[in-house]
C-alpha cells in the first residue's frame, strides 16, 4: 500500500461524491456537487484528474466516456485523516477527542456501551 498525499478541502467533496455514487462520470459527480459549490464541470473535472494522479480515485474508458469509481476506501482515508489530525494536532492524546465529541451531546446507551467496551479492550490488551 503505498503512502496517500493528504486531500483539499474541495477533493474532500469530490471523493464524498465517488464514494456516495461508486461508478460515475464526471457529468455525475459536477451535479452532486452543484448542491453544495457552484463549480465549473472543467473544475470538477480537473480534480477528478488529480485524484486519479493522487491514487484515490480509478479512471477507465467505456468508448468516449471516462468512469471514475473510488480506489481507495473511505474508511481507509477517514481513519488516516483522523491519525494525521491526533498526531499533529493533539500530539496522540485521544481523550481530548472524546471529551469534545461527547459534550453538548446526548450519548446513547449503546454509545456508552461500546465506549465502555473499547476501553476495556484497551486496558486489557496494556496487562498483556
Amino acid at each position: 500500500m503505498h503512502k496517500l498525499p493528504e486531500l483539499t478541502k474541495a477533493e474532500w467533496l469530490i471523493m464524498k461524491c465517488c464514494w456516495k455514487k461508486g461508478k460515475c462520470t464526471a457529468r455525475d459527480v459536477y451535479e452532486e456537487t452543484l448542491k453544495q459549490k457552484a463549480w465549473r464541470y472543467q473544475t470538477v473535472k480537473t480534480m477528478l484528474d488529480r485524484l486519479v494522479q493522487k491514487g484515490y480515485v480509478k479512471m477507465s474508458k467505456i468508448g468516449p466516456i471516462c468512469l471514475f469509481e473510488p480506489g481507495v476506501s473511505q474508511t481507509r482515508v477517514m481513519g488516516k485523516a483522523l491519525d494525521t489530525f491526533v498526531g499533529t494536532v493533539l500530539d496522540g492524546a485521544l481523550a481530548p477527542v472524546f471529551a469534545h465529541l461527547a459534550k453538548g451531546r446526548k450519548l446513547s446507551q449503546e454509545d456508552i456501551e461500546s465506549l465502555k467496551k473499547l476501553v476495556e479492550q484497551h486496558e486489557e490488551d496494556l496487562d498483556k
